[in-house]
């Protein structure tokens, strides 16, 4: 275990040093969505509660990009309005930090063939926290930026993965794809963007594959309205516990 949380450790640290290699940002955003979805699976396939039907979200998200590199940051926080005083509360917040160091930019080196243009070395940190959890998820190892007609980004990772919690025995790979692709339509900007996680059994947890993507009108350059669709299959890595819905989103970008 220690070797394992060794080696994520050095790759977030590597990744930081790359991102961070140039003293000023090349670009940073910012944005504040508020989402509502009211049919979230609120039982385990075993009978028993994990969650709320109904979820009102505040998200806060960060990308920042840097010559060598970039992170993106970004935090949950769900039906913090209910109380903390039973174990049935489920009032949570879940946040991701990805750093990923450019290996090209850092050792100089033309590393592009086919659709890819930039290989990054990477490292992620994933917490969640509520009334009856505290778990931290360690994650480590490469990324690559796509080429794909059309796309403001397409970007893909293959991670070795630590899930903290104690059905989570060993360890696991996960494997991400995150999008975005602008349009017209009718004179109106819009956007399809979102990503897709696809995690390897762990422990007692069983293979999970969760996808959000995203369909957004930009009314302004800061104003976006929009829907969101979620499908998780193994909720939380539980057998037979899915759940598939659409969520109302508005959002603020600064």
């Amino acid at each position: 275990m220690r070797t394992k949380t060794t080696l994520v450790l050095a790759t977030a640290a590597a990744s930081l040093l790359l991102a961070q290699g140039a003293s000023a940002a090349l670009y940073s955003t910012t944005k504040v969505e508020a989402l509502y979805g009211w049919d979230y699976e609120a039982e385990a396939g075993a009978g028993f509660p994990i969650d709320t039907e109904e979820h009102a979200i505040l998200t806060v998200a960060n990308a920042t990009g840097w010559t060598y590199g970039d992170s993106f940051f970004f935090a949950d926080f769900t039906n913090l309005d209910q109380g903390h005083e039973d174990e049935q509360d489920f009032g949570s917040t879940h946040a991701e930090w990805n750093l990923r160091g450019n290996i090209g930019k850092a050792t100089g080196l033309d590393l592009a063939f086919g659709p890819v243009t930039e290989l990054y070395v990477t490292g992620q940190l994933d917490l969640d926290r509520n009334a009856a959890t505290r778990k931290t998820t360690h994650l480590a190892g490469l990324s690559a930026d796509l080429a794909v007609p059309g796309f403001r980004f397409f970007k893909v990772y293959a991670m070795y993965r630590n899930d903290e919690s104690a059905a989570a025995d060993g360890s696991s790979a996960q494997y991400t794809a995150a999008w975005n692709l602008p349009f017209q339509l009718g004179g109106a900007d819009f956007s399809f963007e979102g990503f897709v996680d696809y995690i390897t059994e762990e422990g007692d947890l069983e293979a999970q594959l969760l996808t959000q993507p995203q369909l957004v009108w930009h009314a302004t350059d800061n104003l976006g309205i929009g829907l969101e669709y979620q499908h998780w299959e193994n909720k939380f890595g539980l057998e037979d516990t899915d759940e598939s819905f659409p969520q109302a989103m508005l959002r603020w970008t600064f």
